[in-house]
């Protein structure tokens, strides 16, 4: 025996009931290596059948509490079989030491990756095992990366060649000659050390020492399979070997085929009921669990982990009604509603529920919701019962605005059961009819209501309301539409969109505001220029109302594409990260690492300064023609900066001790810093000379970037939502665009960041690092494509110092604007643009921790 601490030995007679442990004393802690668990594992493999591993396992006496089992798949001696019968040894013999001069004694002297037929599958299938089961794991060395061994050297020692470190002399284990070596390297040709070494392996992310980090790293994660308990379970497939290990309140699952073909299992884990199994080496969400046996496919020697996250909502049994919903009696279509009680019912029960769930509704902090509603427009000429609504819903020091089509959809228990109840409103009853009351924006009618009227650039008064179809030339020279289908994209933002026959794409804007919409005036102008890297505008539909102009809806053409560049950006960080972490290679910054990345940035760059210049192309409107920029301007934006910076280290102040743990040393040092970040802002002077003001996009990240084939386009020239209508048409510099994407690209890095370190805590500051050297990069490849555009430089300083000084200013003004953003709707972002903040105030001091 050694030391306290250490592992602890004891001859074979010693171990009680054939379960080798060796206790100590006291407050010491000790371990003592599971002998007969081992060939077990190879026997269940072997048999394809869970009996002998949940045989041994039902065996094994307690420990202490201040004690822990030793496990290990392989080590420096012969995998022992004295704990198994005469008939399992044979059995063993036959199967995983054919040749004679693999046994020794009474075991076999082989390493794991031969045991297990050098087969991937297998050699991942056991470590599963080793890594999920209680106790504390050993890895030989060289398992790690699949060494072999060499039966021909006496004694153990075909087990005990040298560590394969790369594929140079000796493996790297030593520079002597060959023949002076204790025991000679291996050098066949699938094991030896050519094929087989740590060097290659640390360069590949798909090796098996890849994997091996990977699966330690998310062990490491939680403290359940070191400390949980286990219990195993029982499906009727005797092939599967499932087992839970629970500690507290968490709980994993296990599930593993011991098979070589494909085995289907069902668990009953029905205890767990209304939890969700999240994969936890891929972080994939499978189906929540339900009272019924829960079913899991395994590929051949496949095996899951499975954390047992708790839903959001407790299981509830499918009815055919939903009582929660309001029945609104609907005798008269929509001039119901004008029936007092109806209308009371409509606004009181129905629309707050429904505003609550809704992406797009900005008031979901108000403890109370209480809608009006303003206007109700029947769409008629079509078969369906549909309507456009205008609610108005008060909040504190404002009122906010929304559009809401409706429809009705008759028969509920025959066409409404598939509906989703985020997209019901209330239940409507006429006589004995039933039906539900719907958000109708995926309607096919109403796109046919909406395209028919725009190609006839109708005008309809309805109940107070004015309705303007406005075509461009897109659609008002074309015949009128022939629509086949309309389907609501998954996905809702602040709007709602629209796909049409895959030939247009309706998006109906939500949350409405007063005048004219710079999504659709830009749109109108683009139409007239030759860019091309946008949908095109083919109409639009606004209404007046009392107190003014709105928009509700646009029709674009709809462009096939591969999604946008924040999910490209987040899948490639994805995978950056993982095998920068993985591989521990540490960023090179003499050459790109990122190739097949960075065309995409230079792609940005160059149609975002095309798109610049196409907003400069006046063709008769005012609105469009660039500005000199004055010192007038720049005092009133920096006085605009300073008062936002001001409203911003209040806030910080009042939520520096509540803010998410991640942003409170940063709030807090912001907040102390906070007269020295005022004389360093009211420093700035952003150079005035050739600088000029123009219109832009106005709120530009990777969601606004359409991957298209081989190219981007860019969409959604709505402005930042939070300013108005007004604020969003004023001509400033177009380093704005510029600025917006350099801050999505921070967005970006950090997300990936805090992604990979939920999985991967181990070696934040790695990754944190790489990201920072992609970031870099990514910056520097869009900023010079950019700026090539000799044209569009024209309408910024043409000194580069200019040209910084600008940047930062405006980067300034972006990332104030996002503090706010985040304090108001995501707290849990608010770290994001904080690090930004400090780094733009205090660039080069380290951030606080």
């Amino acid at each position: 025996s050694y030391a306290p601490g250490r592992v602890l030995l004891a001859e074979a007679n010693q171990w009680p009931e054939d379960v080798s442990a060796y206790y100590g004393n006291g407050d010491e802690c000790h371990m003592a290596y599971h002998f007969p668990l081992m060939p077990r594992i190879y026997m269940a493999i072997a048999a394809e059948d869970r009996h002998p591993i949940t045989d041994i396992m039902r065996q094994t006496p307690e420990i202490p509490e201040n004690c822990q089992w030793a496990l290990f798949l392989r080590n420096h001696d012969e995998l022992t079989l004295e704990m198994v019968t005469d008939e399992e040894r044979d059995y063993l013999w036959s199967t995983y030491a054919a040749s004679p001069r693999a046994r020794i004694n009474l075991g076999i002297r082989r390493r794991l990756a031969p045991l297990m037929d050098n087969d991937r599958r297998k050699i991942e299938l056991v470590n599963s095992l080793l890594f999920s089961f209680p106790g504390t794991p050993i890895i030989y060395y060289g398992d790690e990366i699949g060494m072999g061994d060499n039966i021909f050297l006496g004694d153990r020692n075909g087990v005990r060649t040298p560590m394969q470190w790369t594929p140079d002399r000796n493996g790297g284990f030593s520079q002597t000659d060959p023949a002076q070596l204790y025991l000679p390297a291996i050098m066949d040709p699938i094991y030896g050390y050519q094929a087989v070494n740590v060097e290659a392996q640390s360069k590949n992310i798909a090796s098996l020492l890849s994997w091996m980090k990977r699966i330690i790293a998310v062990r490491k994660s939680t403290q359940c399979f070191g400390r949980g308990t286990l219990t195993f379970l029982r499906p009727e497939n005797r092939s599967a070997l499932v087992y839970l290990r629970q500690c507290g309140d968490e709980v994993i699952l296990c599930v593993a085929n011991l098979s070589r073909s494909a085995q289907a299992v069902e668990i009953d884990l029905s205890a767990f009921a209304g939890r969700v199994p999240l994969e936890m080496l891929g972080r994939t969400t499978f189906p929540k669990i339900g009272r019924a046996p829960f079913p899991v496919t395994l590929a051949p020697y496949g095996f899951f982990w499975f954390q047992l996250c708790s839903g959001d909502e407790p299981v509830r049994t499918p009815r055919a009604l939903l009582p929660a919903f309001t029945t609104l009696v609907w005798t008269n279509s929509w001039e119901s509603l004008r029936n007092a009680a109806v209308r009371q019912a409509f606004e009181s029960d129905a629309l707050p529920a429904f505003l609550a769930a809704q992406r797009w509704f900005a008031g979901k902090e108000q403890r109370v919701i209480t809608p009006q509603l303003k206007a109700m427009v029947p769409v008629e000429g079509q078969p369906a019962e549909l309507a456009l609504a205008v609610v108005d819903v008060p909040a504190t020091g404002a009122q906010s605005r929304y559009l809401l089509p409706l429809g009705v959809r008759w028969n509920w228990s025959k066409q409404t059961q598939g509906l989703a109840s985020s997209s019901i409103l209330a239940v409507v009853r006429r006589g004995s009819r039933q039906g539900a009351l719907l958000n109708a924006v995926g309607e096919k009618e109403l796109a046919v209501w909406l395209l028919t009227n725009i190609h006839r650039s109708s005008t309809l008064e309805k109940a107070g309301c004015r309705l303007e179809f406005r075509p461009t030339a897109a659609l008002s020279t074309a015949d009128a539409p022939v629509i086949q289908d309309a389907r609501a994209m998954g996905v809702e933002q602040s709007n709602s969109s629209v796909i049409v026959d895959e030939i247009y794409v309706v998006k109906w804007y939500r949350r409405l505001q007063p005048g004219l919409n710079p999504d659709i005036e830009i749109g109108r102008h683009l139409a007239k220029t030759s860019y091309l890297n946008t949908p095109l505008l083919v109409g639009t539909l606004e209404a007046v109302l009392d107190d003014g102009q709105y928009a509700l809806a646009v029709v674009q053409t709809f462009v096939r594409n591969q999604g946008d560049g924040w999910a490209l950006t987040a899948s490639y960080l994805d995978r950056f990260l993982e095998e920068q972490r993985l591989l521990e290679t540490p960023p090179d910054t003499s050459q790109s690492q990122h190739g097949g990345y960075m065309p995409r940035m230079q792609q940005i760059g160059t149609r975002l300064a095309e798109l610049h210049l196409a907003l400069t192309e006046p063709h008769g409107d005012p609105a469009f023609t660039p500005e000199p920029v004055t010192a007038e301007d720049v005092a009133a934006q920096k006085d605009r900066l300073l008062r936002n910076m001001e409203d911003i280290f209040r806030r910080l102040e009042q939520t520096s001790g509540t803010a998410a743990e991640r942003a409170r040393p940063l709030a807090a040092a912001l907040a102390e810093r906070r007269k020295e970040a005022i004389r360093r802002v009211t420093a700035l002077q952003p150079d005035l000379a050739g600088a000029r003001k123009a219109r832009h996009h106005g709120d530009f990240h990777l969601g606004q970037i359409m991957i298209v084939r081989d190219d981007v386009f860019l969409i959604d020239f709505e402005g930042e939502p939070e300013r108005s209508m007004e604020e969003r048409r004023h001509k400033a510099s177009p380093l704005r665009d510029v600025a917006g994407l350099i801050r999505s690209l921070d967005y970006a890095a950090l997300a990936a960041v805090d992604r990979m370190i939920q999985t991967m805590p181990d070696g934040a500051g790695s990754i944190y690092d790489a990201a920072g050297q992609w970031r870099r990069e990514a910056v520097r490849e869009f900023l010079h494509a950019y700026r090539l555009r000799a044209d569009a430089a024209e309408l910024h300083s043409p000194a580069p110092e200019g040209f910084e000084s600008w940047l930062r200013f405006l980067l300034l003004e972006k990332v104030v604007y996002e503090v706010g953003y985040e304090l108001a709707n995501r707290p849990g972002w608010l770290h994001v643009p904080l690090i930004g903040m400090w780094e733009l105030l205090f660039p080069g001091e380290e951030l606080p921790r």
